[in-house]
């Protein structure tokens, strides 16, 4: 989570994907329904972040990576265009709403601040696990989790 290397070409952070967390945990459940989601095997979702020499196979044919890759830049928040077609296309809505507050953030503050309030975010606040950022409770001590993007 504090691996500034695991900022997502899009400027989310990769440290709460759920695809690396389930991965990293090896939580069987949520691969299930991770892979029944994107139509693949649970036994496929193997990540390490997007920059990683191990992205799941749905990063290497992002058009988000592509377009900063292109550019040039070390994710969206570089980008004068934030957001574009490609963003608001996106086909998972809550996954825009996140891009947009995590660029908007980091736009406004170094990156250092970006990780720290990413951390505080995605963070139980009983026992301080970091939970993907789709989660509603956390998988440690059960604890309901608040809606963290608004």
């Amino acid at each position: 989570m504090e691996d500034p290397n695991l900022m997502a070409y899009c400027g989310t952070n990769c440290g709460v994907c759920s695809f690396r967390i389930a991965y990293k945990t090896n939580d069987e459940r949520l691969k299930e329904k991770l892979a029944k989601m994107i139509r693949i095997k649970p036994e496929q979702i193997i990540c390490e972040g997007c920059r990683s020499d191990q992205p799941l196979f749905i990063c290497e044919m992002c058009k988000i990576k592509s377009c900063v890759i292109k550019k040039g830049y070390e994710s969206c928040v570089d980008c004068d265009e934030f957001p574009c077609k490609i963003i608001e296309r996106f086909p998972v809505k809550e996954f825009i709403k996140r891009v947009k507050f995590d660029v908007n953030y980091r736009k406004q503050h170094s990156k250092e601040d970006w990780i720290a309030k990413m951390k505080e975010l995605n963070s139980c606040p009983s026992c301080q696990t970091i939970a993907h950022w789709r989660a509603n409770i956390c998988k440690s001590c059960g604890t309901q989790l608040k809606e963290r993007y608004l």
